[in-house]
């Protein structure tokens, strides 16, 4: 799976992007405890002089407590999944609103909109453009009623000005994070991609696997690692030169991109080397590398390919040993690429077991 084809949410990507740099377990001890700091604002306020008084009131607010005490739940349990990263900042949404809402004094509750930055905010940071502008409109439209009410009360000038202030601070500072982001991506793409043939590189192989076994972990999944290796590579450099090798590698990697499910994720992990991982529903895909074999024969430059495959059952490997188990498959898949290559080369050898009984 290339890192441009996610690019309408940005969850998952900038979730590896915080994973790579170790930055997750603070992420999550923020987020909760902003999500805390804002349950108990609304709930100090419920019991607070000049607090709502009516019941209908009092039960929008505490509503807006249980959301933020789902959201600190969610945040101290596990680093949410993508649709209930998108649900938290939804629940935080409306809870925000109705804490706004019910609270009787108009200028407060129209400076409390402010509290909407934050969670645009981190839609900014994490998901799609329609889940923000959402965020916008819900904070556009409580502080408008909120306006309204205190322009009734006679403070017309107080409350176009706090309502310019809010429309203006929920729009600039997400739209601030989105160019961020985009300068960052930018960055992201070519420290992470190999400049010749625009594949991942290694490191961004392993980032790419973690993230893809992280939302496809479950009963039925197996894990296939294959490496290639051309074969006779150095022979076509010394005979055609560099320029030739170099036009072999790119239409190499467009065959392995033509070749690849939709899931893979495929990396030149150096010289004439490649890795292809994916995640699918039988330990018998590994055949497909043989087809892979066979497009790399079909193309114009006179070369062939060895590659070795593994494989390992998901159900098999908890959480914390995915990086363990990426290890021990690529190496399997090396013992299992030079079986190739010593059987011939032009073909696929499979490790049928993992761990194997012994030296491929």
């Amino acid at each position: 799976m290339q890192w441009d084809q996610r690019r309408v949410d940005h969850y998952e990507w900038f979730s590896g992007f915080l994973d790579a740099r170790g930055a997750k377990p603070a992420v999550r001890l923020l987020i909760a405890s902003i999500a805390l700091l804002m349950a108990g604002s609304v709930l100090l306020l419920i019991f607070s002089a000049g607090g709502p008084e009516g019941q209908p009131q009092r039960a929008m607010m505490w509503l807006s407590v249980a959301g933020g005490v789902a959201g600190v739940t969610l945040w101290l349990w596990h680093w949410p999944s993508r649709l209930q990263s998108a649900a938290f900042a939804t629940v935080t949404a409306f809870s925000v609103a109705l804490a706004g809402l019910a609270y009787p004094d108009p200028l407060a509750a129209l400076l409390g909109c402010i509290a909407f930055t934050t969670n645009g905010a981190y839609l900014a940071f994490f998901h799609t453009t329609r889940l923000l502008l959402g965020n916008i409109v819900i904070a556009i439209g409580v502080a408008t009623v909120e306006a309204i009410q205190l322009a009734a009360q006679g403070r017309i000038a107080l409350a176009a000005v706090d309502l310019f202030l809010v429309v203006q601070i929920n729009i600039a500072v997400p739209l601030a994070i989105r160019i961020l982001l985009h300068a960052l991506r930018g960055d992201l793409h070519y420290a992470d991609h190999d400049p010749l043939t625009g594949l991942l590189n290694r490191r961004a192989f392993r980032r790419q696997i973690l993230s893809l076994l992280a939302r496809s972990h479950g009963e039925g999944r197996y894990l296939v690692v294959a490496l290639m290796d051309l074969d006779h590579f150095k022979a076509l450099n010394d005979a055609r030169g560099h320029i030739a090798g170099d036009q072999a590698l790119i239409a190499v990697a467009d065959a392995l991109r033509t070749t690849a499910t939709s899931t893979a994720v495929v990396a030149r992990s150096g010289g004439e080397e490649f890795l292809i991982a994916d995640v699918t529903g039988s330990p018998s895909a590994a055949a497909h590398y043989q087809q892979v074999c066979d497009a790399i024969t079909a193309l114009p430059v006179g070369l062939t390919a060895s590659i070795g495959t593994a494989v390992a059952a998901l159900r098999d490997v908890p959480v914390e040993a995915f990086e363990s188990t990426i290890d021990r498959l690529v190496s399997a898949a090396d013992m299992a690429m030079y079986r190739a290559k010593r059987n011939g080369g032009n073909q696929c050898h499979h490790l049928d077991a993992w761990p194997p009984p012994g030296p491929a």
